[in-house]
């Protein structure tokens, strides 16, 4: 079912590619699980498609929706002043079941579950993308992520069970990025929201006993140690303490 999903993610990327002329009009950068593929060597599954696209005069969005491809309907849709957020979404047969896939556009800001959790889509998070090739349904595909430090924050601030795996895998393979205390203040308008999600989310559910089994399970490999899950607790715990 997940490979379905992925199959059909892949041609609504390609009819995307060919509307914004490679990704360039607008300016479209990947970030959520298939990102990740640019930064570790593992990949996993993921639900949908996220990009996120600047603020200009105007809404970007209003210009993608143009080119809704074949099939998907417009789920939703918001504009919140400096903000918007578009979902586009498709089922489809898979056997007897139907199988949800969407993308997923934001402009402006990536906001979260609550008030405080927002990241603003900066000047420098666009010019200082990651070319990368993503491999989509056995394709491999060209297209922008955002620089390390960027999508280290975008995880942190999300911290959702399968983003502080996500994290685990970054920090082991990458390490802590550099420059995160000044793109922490510059892109978070409450960058307290960063150290409240290491210390309360992120370190308690990476010592817990149950994580190595799901860490290893997400990337279905057994590489990862519990020597390794210290380590990221250790640097982790470090990069508070240089806060």
């Amino acid at each position: 079912m997940m490979k379905r999903r992925e199959e059909e993610l892949l041609e609504a990327i390609h009819r995307l590619s060919e509307k914004t002329e490679g990704f360039t009009n607008p300016r479209l950068i990947l970030i959520g699980g298939y990102a990740l593929r640019a930064f570790i060597k593992f990949s996993r599954f993921t639900r949908d498609c996220d990009f996120i696209v600047k603020k200009e005069n105007g809404w970007n969005i209003d210009k993608l929706k143009a080119g809704l491809p074949e099939g998907y309907s417009l789920e939703e849709e918001k504009k919140l002043g400096s903000c918007g957020f578009m979902r586009w979404m498709k089922l489809v047969q898979h056997n007897t079941a139907k199988v949800k896939v969407s993308i997923d556009f934001m402009e402006g800001e990536i906001r979260g579950r609550k008030a405080e959790e927002r990241i603003l889509i900066d000047n420098a998070m666009v010019e200082n993308n990651k070319p990368a090739s993503i491999t989509m349904a056995d394709e491999t595909i060209g297209i922008s992520v955002p620089s390390y430090v960027d999508y280290f924050i975008m995880k942190v601030v999300s911290s959702r069970a399968s983003d502080i795996r996500d994290i685990a895998s970054l920090i082991h393979e990458n390490g802590v990025p550099s420059g995160l205390k000044d793109r922490i203040n510059q892109i978070l308008p409450s960058p307290k929201v960063f150290k409240e999600k290491v210390e309360g989310r992120l370190i308690p559910e990476i010592r817990k006993a149950t994580f190595l089994d799901s860490w290893r399970g997400i990337f279905a490999t057994t590489s990862y140690s519990k020597e390794d899950k210290e380590k990221v607790i250790e640097q982790l715990e470090k990069m508070l303490q240089s806060d």
